[in-house]
């Protein structure tokens, strides 16, 4: 068993094919190497600016590669949840452009001629109760009201068509979800940016961005001093906490770590056979489970929060394959070839968010679903700090809200876990 992600297994490079000096000056510096840095690199040198997208280690060996690849561009607030904290019109606008990226990664996808394994699949979400169903049929009549989404519910006694459980009290199937391969895509997106011109360097972490005149920021890092006309920030869930510029986002932005695991290969026809339509997966439990069927098709990933901070352990192993095996009871002897972790950063607010403090730019919080929203707002906030765009996102606005008596170390997770997972063996076994 490897403990390393499915994703770097590939032939493509997942590293940069240029060794770059650290110029003196350029008129965009981007903090962080992962689909939003990249995004918002590549947008800029189209519009022929200098930039420079700076990573403390490698580019892409955060959340870019450690995710599960399930392209949802999903919202973590229901429809009618965030219509009740702010508006059906927020919701409606919201839910819109999760819609727009979506289209908009697969158009990108096909016009860079990424191959990255991009498949419109849909995702069906098993519901945990009978209760979960009912909530999920009212989210069904919601989301079909805003153009894009096509939603419907599959009743309990007809979910084996979907996927052969018995776990679930039936389910919502989206047919506007889809998937891909994390690390081809990645290795795509680097290739095109440093096509464009923008310089990626590795191994270069950003110790301080300080004033130095109107219009100009000196940027520190390892490796000298840069002179930047504006700075993007670009790291999410993988802001740490070890330099000072990253103080304002760390305050505002919780990290959660997400323990992922691929099966041995089971062959095409056995796992065809657990999951007929060869969908993206979820479920309706506190503690979500997402899984899918490898690109390939030949194993199964699944994914949850996890109890380990920085590596998998056997634990996570442990605890991943037994919600598996609920899911499919057949799978309790199979082996399992990956393990790994990756940072999931959420805000206040459980919404993804553009702002700017400071003449800082920023794009983060995309909370569990940044395949699609990291590569989006990455473009959004390379628009927004460059005036151009025909539109702004409708995530645009003030900072997030801090979050008390925290600076960057999660240390309440822990307890609000426990406690998720207590109510969802509730759920279970009431």
């Amino acid at each position: 068993m490897k403990m390393s992600a499915f994703w770097w297994d590939i032939e493509e490079s997942l590293s940069s094919s240029v060794q770059h000096v650290l110029p003196a000056e350029a008129d965009f510096v981007v903090v962080g190497g992962g689909y939003t840095g990249l995004s918002a690199g590549l947008s800029i040198a189209r519009q022929g600016r200098s930039v420079v997208v700076l990573d403390s280690g490698a580019p892409g060996f955060g959340a870019s590669t450690r995710n599960g690849g399930i392209c949802s561009g999903q919202i973590r607030l229901s429809h009618g949840e965030l219509s009740a904290k702010f508006g059906t019109d927020f919701a409606d606008e919201a839910y819109s452009e999760g819609i727009e990226a979506r289209l908009d990664l697969a158009k990108f996808c096909e016009e860079e001629k990424i191959e990255c394994q991009f498949q419109m699949t849909g995702r069906f979400t098993g519901a945990m109760s009978a209760r979960d169903y009912d909530t999920q049929a009212r989210e069904v009549d919601r989301l079909n009201r805003v153009v894009g989404h096509k939603a419907y519910m599959v009743e309990r006694k007809d979910q084996h068509s979907e996927i052969a459980t018995d776990l679930f009290h039936g389910g919502m199937v989206r047919e506007e979800i889809g998937g891909f391969h994390p690390g081809k895509f990645f290795a795509g997106l680097l290739r095109r940016t440093e096509e464009s011109g923008a310089i990626v360097l590795s191994d270069t972490p950003v110790y301080e961005v300080n004033d130095l005149s109107p219009g100009k920021k000196s940027v520190v890092t390892n490796k000298g001093t840069i002179i930047a006309g504006k700075v993007i920030m670009a790291t999410n869930a993988y802001t740490g906490t070890q330099h000072k510029v990253g103080s304002f986002l760390r305050k505002r932005l919780v990290p959660a770590q997400s323990a992922i695991i691929v099966t041995e290969r089971l062959g095409k026809d056995r796992v065809n056979a657990f999951m007929p339509k060869l969908r993206m997966y979820g479920n309706t439990a506190n503690l979500y489970s997402y899984f899918r069927p490898t690109p390939d098709r030949d194993r199964i990933l699944i994914g949850s929060r996890s109890f380990d901070r920085t590596e998998a352990t056997q634990r996570s192993v442990t605890y991943l394959k037994r919600k598996l095996t609920l899911i499919f009871p057949d799978l309790a002897d199979c082996g399992v070839d990956y393990a790994w972790l990756g940072n999931v950063g959420f805000t206040r607010a459980q919404l993804p968010v553009i702002f700017e403090h400071n003449d800082i730019y920023y794009a983060a919080g995309y909370a569990g679903s940044g395949t699609v929203w990291a590569r989006w707002l990455g473009k959004k906030v390379a628009e927004t700090a460059m005036g151009t765009g025909n539109s702004t996102s409708v995530f645009y606005g003030p900072p997030p809200q801090r979050v008390p008596l925290y600076d960057g170390n999660p240390w309440f997770l822990p307890a609000i876990q426990y406690y998720f997972a207590l109510r969802d063996w509730m759920k279970i076994h009431r």
